[in-house]
């Protein structure tokens, strides 16, 4: 029913979205967010294993805090500049103080700036899978399933039996509770 003192333009309306708006595209950054901090921490496990090193989980914990906090600084910056500017800044940081943090952590400037170009590659796919719109799923998919096949790759010749006893000997060493000093005669 259409009334007469009502135009049609009044009961019909339509709102296009910007599928570029900064927002839209931090929304979509942080979505794959926890993906990408796991593959993060699956990385770092495997430098520790293949290093054979014993990385305390503060460790893991200030490196999942720096990418964590890269997406506060994308959303921060891409508030007052443009979102591939925001993205390279936030990228840029937080790359360069993991790769700090790590090369010392691995004992190595050169493992540090591997692991560093890991992690570069890895906000680089990310950036693009948000720009994707009509193959993110696709493009995501593929990358995800290379990812794995490199990790089967490099892992073939891991003794995971053997390195969990190791692991589990280093644990245990580290949690051994020492006996209370004995208190005074009498007490």
């Amino acid at each position: 029913h259409l009334r007469n003192d009502r135009p049609l333009d009044t009961l019909i309306g339509v709102r296009f979205m910007d599928p570029a708006d900064s927002y839209v595209q931090t929304d979509r950054a942080i979505k794959y967010g926890l993906l990408f901090v796991g593959l993060t921490f699956a990385a770092f496990f495997l430098f520790e294993i293949l290093k054979r090193l014993s990385i305390h989980p503060f460790q893991y914990g200030l490196t999942g805090a720096a990418l964590v906090l890269f997406y506060l600084l994308l959303l921060a910056l891409s508030e007052h500049l443009a979102f591939a500017l925001s993205y390279a800044i936030a990228t840029l940081g937080c790359v360069a103080l993991l790769t700090y943090y790590l090369a010392h952590i691995l004992g190595s400037p050169r493992w540090g700036l591997a692991f560093g170009a890991l992690i570069g590659a890895v906000f680089g796919l990310l950036y693009v899978l948000i720009s994707l719109e009509d193959h993110a799923l696709l493009a995501g998919s593929i990358s995800l399933f290379g990812g794995l096949a490199l990790a089967m790759v490099i892992t073939r010749k891991v003794d995971w039996y053997q390195l969990g006893e190791t692991l589990g000997g280093r644990y245990a060493r580290t949690a051994e509770v020492k006996p209370a000093p004995a208190g005074p005669a009498g007490a």
